[in-house]
């Protein structure tokens, strides 16, 4: 089996054109790294439109696309961004297209609704995955939310993005009461524990470790750290060492090591005692480095790195499972 476990669709907010400019802030240190944007000031609309990152160039995704992008897997995770706010705007995954079946104004409160319309249009091959944010109307009004995207919508997991939205994952008063609905609902939690590009985001709240009150007192949560906890990787693998429940996927950081890297990488983890089968195939599409095809390809020819090095190659059950079966047997679906 094969699966992507991050990805995202759909809009960031009402207006379409916020998304671009959220898109261009986070990914500004990326374009100017490859010289397409000047490092000295910030760029012009001009600048902006030449380096590639053009308005016109970045089109709505929904369900069709994510399949078209995915040949060959077998399922796909779409992830929920809850309602927070930003520069006094409200965001979260929107349909500003009205391309799903979600009656009414668009409107980032309805964030489950569009992602449970999407699971709808292809359940053989999408999984949903709900959000909340603690921290936008409580803690209270977030569980209720969470029950009722699985109970009432069938959304098979949630994620959670503290440091975008100012709470921290250790946190008893917010984030416990989240991840005891979640675990008594018997869904997995995927949480945005790594850094992030973007200004406002709240790099205080990412480190991985933050994750170890949950993993102390919800033994039973199946737990997910999302991106490998980069730049905190040895963090979060000895996240992964510790508690038996805690998962990782590879999307961001697959993106950016070389695959002789990715091959160390895998070999490091298994050297810090975190079975290969604790590790999920990832590639948070449809950012423009995460191609689904070219990083299935570098997870699947590390190998090709180990026969240079001399060194022992990782069994291909190990590197099938990361691809796909490790993250269905750990949602059940696999024995």
């Amino acid at each position: 089996m094969q699966v992507d476990a991050h990805t995202h669709i759909l809009s960031l907010a009402e207006d379409p054109s916020f998304t671009t400019e959220y898109g261009r802030e986070g990914s500004l240190c990326i374009y100017r790294s490859e010289g397409k944007l000047p490092a000295h000031r910030m760029p012009t609309e001009q600048e902006w439109e030449a380096s590639g990152y053009s308005r016109a160039g970045f089109p709505v995704i929904g369900v069709p696309e994510t399949i078209r992008d995915h040949p060959g897997f077998d399922k796909i995770v779409i992830l929920a961004v809850s309602p927070q706010f930003l520069d006094g705007e409200l965001i979260g995954t929107v349909d500003s297209y009205g391309i799903t079946d979600v009656p009414g104004p668009p409107s980032p409160e309805k964030c489950n609704d569009y992602i449970a319309a999407l699971q709808r249009q292809d359940p053989a091959r999408i999984v949903g995955y709900a959000s909340v944010n603690p921290n936008y109307r409580g803690p209270r009004a977030a569980v209720r939310e969470l029950e009722r995207s699985v109970t009432d919508l069938g959304l098979q997991g949630v994620k959670l993005y503290p440091m975008y939205q100012d709470w921290s994952p250790a946190d008893p008063v917010l984030a416990f009461p989240v991840f005891e609905k979640a675990e008594e609902l018997g869904i997995p939690v995927m949480v945005h524990q790594a850094g992030s590009t973007r200004i406002d985001a709240r790099m205080e709240y990412a480190r991985p470790a933050l994750l170890d009150a949950a993993g102390r007192h919800f033994r039973g949560l199946r737990l997910t750290i999302a991106h490998v906890g980069l730049p905190w990787v040895d963090e979060a693998l000895f996240m992964l060492t510790k508690h038996p429940n805690f998962f990782t996927e590879l999307s961001y950081y697959i993106a950016t090591a070389t695959g002789e890297e990715l091959y160390r990488f895998l070999v490091h983890a298994q050297q810090f005692f975190v079975p290969l089968e604790k590790l999920f195939f990832g590639t948070d599409y449809p950012g423009f480095l995460y191609d689904p095809v070219a990083l299935r390809a570098k997870l699947l020819s590390v190998n090709s790195h180990a026969e240079r090095l001399g060194t022992d190659p990782i069994p291909q059950a190990k590197l099938d499972g990361i691809m796909g079966d490790n993250f269905a047997r750990m949602m059940g679906w696999l024995s």
